[in-house]
């Protein structure tokens, strides 16, 4: 039997586009590739440890518009299980426009949540959880994920967080969190101590017994007991590096659950995420688990 995650939070879709550069106000300028993909903190994550090799399915909210139907159809067709999505009449689906400038690498996104109500408690099916072996959440959803947070809790289901920013509920959310997968902002906010290191610590004491805090070109840092780990990141020649940092927390991911230690799961969740940056997009960067391991030796 497959090893399994539930994930709960955002999931919407991205168009994007190469430009040779980004246009002034007034200006055009022609494409020169494009791509339509979905896109989201935990469905990126979730494809990535599907593409590795586990099973996974989505809890979210999208609309019944023409791009919720293309998020439906495009996430189960690669594999996620999507009978936990619920798709609400008359709404709008997250979505956003990325240009990337293919001198620079920059990108500009314009993007909108949609309009979709907040996915209730009472709409997830907590029984999907029951002999999982982790629940993946961003918070986006945060009534929900501190609902099916608790019941993972009691029921000895690991609860990973990946977590990009404050808000309302973080606090209690992180209390239930086992694996903690941050960003540098979140770490910020919520442990200013200046170093790193002592981020680390702090966010320790609030409940993971792992925590990860990823930086983009500068690598990762993460914690397992009182042991500091430092990953660089993998260099490559970047196309496009949408969804990097999602991949690279799908990525460590799976090696979490395959029991692997925190320098291998640390080191191959950046390989991972570096080699998703050749291609234009989040999902379509995803590499498979033999091309990440022939790195990594």
């Amino acid at each position: 039997m497959k090893k399994n995650v539930i994930g709960i939070g955002n999931v919407g879709i991205d168009f994007l586009g190469v430009v040779d550069r980004l246009p002034a106000p007034g200006s055009a300028v022609e494409m020169s590739q494009f791509s339509i993909q979905g896109s989201g903190r935990v469905a990126t994550e979730l494809v990535t440890a599907n593409v590795m090799g586990l099973e996974t399915r989505i809890c979210g909210k999208i609309a019944d518009d023409m791009f919720g139907q293309f998020i439906e159809s495009s996430l189960g067709q690669i594999g996620i299980g999507i009978d936990g999505l619920v798709m609400e009449k008359g709404r709008v689906s997250p979505f956003s426009y990325v240009a990337v400038e293919s001198s620079s690498k920059h990108d500009v996104v314009f993007s909108t949540p949609g309009n979709c109500s907040p996915l209730a408690p009472e709409e997830l099916d907590l029984s999907v959880l029951d002999g999982a072996s982790a629940l993946l959440l961003d918070g986006y959803q945060m009534r929900a994920s501190i609902h099916a947070a608790e019941y993972a809790s009691k029921n000895g289901v690991p609860v990973v967080l990946d977590a990009a920013s404050v808000i309302e509920g973080t606090g209690e959310l992180l209390s239930l969190t086992n694996v903690l997968l941050a960003s540098e902002r979140f770490a910020s906010e919520i442990a200013p101590m200046g170093e790193l290191e002592d981020a680390l610590f702090e966010l320790s004491r609030m409940g993971p017994e792992v925590v990860v805090i990823t930086l983009g070109s500068e690598g990762s840092i993460g914690l397992e007991g009182k042991k500091v780990f430092r990953q660089e990141a993998h260099k490559v020649d970047i196309v496009d590096t949408t969804g990097a940092g999602d991949i690279y927390r799908g990525a460590f991911l799976y090696g979490w659950i395959e029991g692997w230690p925190m320098e291998k799961s640390m080191r191959f969740a950046s390989v991972a995420a570096g080699l998703s940056c050749r291609n234009l997009g989040g999902l379509a960067g995803i590499p498979e688990l033999s091309q990440v391991l022939e790195v990594i030796g």
